[in-house]
């Protein structure tokens, strides 16, 4: 048998890494275990083998993509200057891959995935120490799901059948951020912040993990 040949009945091997990558290439809005499958050459059972569910394989395959988002911004010198740096790079990404807003809005998060939360929260409260984690959670959060929500789909027409220029769509996505972020900074401000708490099925971090840590 010539070398690297497989041996009739013995499935074909593949890793993660190679799944992850052929369901970025497929695209996350029809994401399925059989599609990558067939896109590699490979049985089904091969990739159950690695991933679980198509659940699992989507929010694996989203959490490396938000890895992707950088969150150094070394020119920001406000939390406000911050979050609109990440928010515009984030509104980027969602664009450039459709279907991980749903990951964004709605969770299950991956751990790594948490992680990066918590280190945007970290720039926060380091630029502006009178901010609290839960108020750092809350900021973050939305300036998120904003860059989630105002994700615009490809299939998006006019009457007349053309497509929204890009250009003027992300001058809207920054004014709407910079609109935002306005009206919280005078809020907070003022002292003017709900307190919250994540919910158990789409948190983007325990904002009281530390308190917990300590009992």
């Amino acid at each position: 048998m010539p070398r690297g040949a497989r041996r009739p009945g013995r499935p074909a091997k593949t890793s993660i890494g190679r799944i992850l990558d052929a369901a970025e290439e497929l695209g996350l809005e029809n994401l399925t275990r059989a599609g990558v499958a067939a896109h590699l050459g490979v049985s089904a059972a091969t990739i159950r083998h690695h991933v679980e569910s198509t659940g699992r394989l989507y929010s694996l395959t989203c959490a490396r993509i938000f890895d992707r988002l950088d969150l150094d911004a070394n020119d920001a010198a406000t939390w406000h200057d911050y979050l609109l740096t990440i928010g515009l790079r984030f509104t980027d990404l969602v664009t450039a891959h459709p279907g991980l807003e749903d990951y964004v809005l709605r969770g299950p998060y991956e751990r790594t995935t948490l992680d990066r939360f918590e280190h945007i929260m970290g720039e926060l409260l380091r630029r502006d120490a009178s901010l609290t984690r839960p108020a750092a959670h809350l900021l973050g959060s939305r300036i998120l799901t904003l860059g989630a929500a105002m994700r615009t789909s490809p299939l998006q027409r006019y009457p007349d059948g053309t497509a929204p220029p890009s250009g003027p769509q992300r001058e809207v996505a920054a004014w709407t951020l910079r609109a935002f972020l306005v009206g919280a900074e005078e809020l907070a401000s003022r002292g003017e912040l709900p307190a919250t708490t994540p919910t158990p099925d789409a948190a983007w971090t325990h904002i009281d993990r530390q308190e917990d840590a300590a009992r």
